[in-house]
């Protein structure tokens, strides 16, 4: 008789204003998902992101049901409104410790880009959010060399549990889509065919 603990569930969160959602994040999440064994990617659009002003073109409901969209045919992919109906500014520290209090018996993780990495010493009480959970570092083209970004964050939180996903380094950006779509360019093949409908259907972005 297997008289083991049950395993604890690994959940990443992947934030972001997706604004809008492009296959750049889906290939984030799902590379996250297999090298780190995870049993769910939880996608937070952001409400008010203290470091991330909001760039107009789409109303907080459009982003919300652009990600929704996004994720519809991926069974471990799920969505969290969290961010968007809490008032005031959106800090990472209280989201973890809103999803620690409703499953203190999750695993959890953070997947970041090396650029906000880069950032994260100044975020809200860094040095408590750095050790509270595991964060997934992705790379981009245009962010510096990722080992040598983690290795300086590090040395300024030196309880930072983090590691590199091996992933694609794309260039797509919602800053590219938008600027596509205002001067009536294409974005097929780099936002999920229900994404670029919903955002033609609603005039977004223009």
């Amino acid at each position: 008789m297997n008289l083991s603990a049950p395993k604890c569930p690994r959940i990443a969160i992947l934030g972001g204003t997706f604004n809008p959602v492009h296959h750049g994040h889906l290939i984030m999440a799902e590379q996250a998902l297999w090298q780190f064994h995870l049993d769910q990617i939880l996608w937070m659009p952001a409400g008010d992101p203290p470091h991330k002003p909001l760039t107009a073109g789409a109303s907080t409901a459009d982003r919300l049901a652009m990600v929704k969209l996004a994720i519809a045919d991926h069974e471990r992919f799920a969505c969290s409104e969290l961010e968007i109906h809490r008032q005031g500014r959106s800090y990472t520290i209280e989201t973890l410790r809103s999803l620690m209090q409703e499953q203190p018996d999750t695993q959890w993780y953070w997947i970041i880009g090396v650029d906000a990495l880069r950032d994260l010493p100044q975020w809200h009480q860094a040095q408590e959010l750095a050790q509270i959970c595991h964060w997934i570092v992705a790379p981009r083209v245009d962010a510096g060399d990722a080992p040598e970004v983690l290795q300086m964050v590090a040395q300024k939180l030196p309880m930072l549990q983090a590691e590199l996903l091996e992933a694609p380094t794309l260039t797509l950006s919602s800053t590219y889509l938008r600027e596509q779509i205002q001067k009536g360019g294409s974005i097929r093949y780099l936002v999920p065919t229900a994404v670029e409908q919903y955002i033609r259907q609603h005039q977004l972005y223009r």
